[in-house]
C-alpha cells in the first residue's frame, strides 16, 4: 500500500481502538513492519487535526502508546451522548477498586477480588478503561482518560477519582480499605469502645 492508504489504515485503527495503541500492537495488527514509518504515520494524522483546528486528537500517552480522543474542552459537552459500558456487578467493583487505590498492582487487586479479577482486569483493559504498565513480576493498574470522560471527571486525576470513589469503596470494603491503611475497621473499634 501507499502512503495514503497506509495513513487511512493507522487512523482507522486508532478510531476503531477506542483506547491507547503501542507502536507494536499496531504493526502487528496492521502488518506495518517498520515502528519508525508508524510513528511518522501517526505524526502526520495528528499534525492533520491539529491543523484543521479538529475537536479530535491523536496524542501519546502512557509511555510509547497513542490514542484518538476528544479534546478535553470538548468532552465535557458531549460526555453524556458517550455510550456508557454494559459492566457486570464484579467488574464494576474491580473497576472501583483501581480507581480508588490507582496506581495498584494487578496482583494486589487479585488478592482483593479473588482470581475472576483477572478476567475483570482484562475488559477494563479491553474496553480502555484503566491501563496496565509492567511493573516488576506483576502490572501497575490505573484509570484513563476514557474512564475519567464516561465517568464525568474534568481530568484523569488520580487524587479527585479517589475521593469520588472513596464512599463507594469504603461501603463495600471497609475491613480491606482498613488493613490497607494500616487502621482497624470502624467496627471493630467502635465494638471494642463498647466492651
Amino acid at each position: 500500500m501507499g502512503l495514503l492508504e497506509d495513513k487511512a489504515l493507522v487512523e482507522a485503527a486508532l478510531f476503531v481502538s477506542g483506547r491507547p495503541l503501542s507502536l507494536k500492537e499496531l504493526s502487528k495488527a496492521l502488518g506495518i513492519k517498520s515502528l519508525d514509518y508508524l510513528e511518522k504515520l501517526i505524526e502526520l494524522i495528528a499534525a492533520e487535526y491539529t491543523e484543521r483546528k479538529s475537536a479530535i486528537e491523536v496524542v501519546r500517552v502512557l509511555g510509547d502508546k497513542y490514542v484518538m480522543q476528544v479534546k478535553q474542552e470538548y468532552s465535557q459537552r458531549v460526555i453524556h451522548l458517550m455510550p456508557r459500558p454494559d459492566l457486570r456487578t464484579g467488574e464494576l467493583k474491580t473497576l472501583a477498586l483501581i480507581a480508588y487505590l490507582q496506581p495498584i498492582e494487578q496482583s494486589k487487586v487479585v488478592k482483593l477480588r479473588g482470581s475472576q479479577a483477572y478476567e475483570h482486569v482484562k475488559r477494563l483493559l479491553d474496553m480502555g478503561l484503566i491501563y496496565a504498565e509492567p511493573y516488576e513480576r506483576t502490572k501497575l493498574l490505573g484509570t484513563t482518560q476514557k474512564f475519567a470522560e464516561l465517568y464525568g471527571f474534568p481530568e484523569n486525576d488520580p487524587a479527585v477519582i479517589k475521593e469520588a470513589f472513596r464512599k463507594v469503596v469504603h461501603a463495600e470494603y471497609s475491613d480491606i480499605i482498613a488493613k490497607l491503611e494500616g487502621k482497624e475497621p470502624e467496627i471493630e473499634k467502635e465494638g471494642e469502645e463498647s466492651s
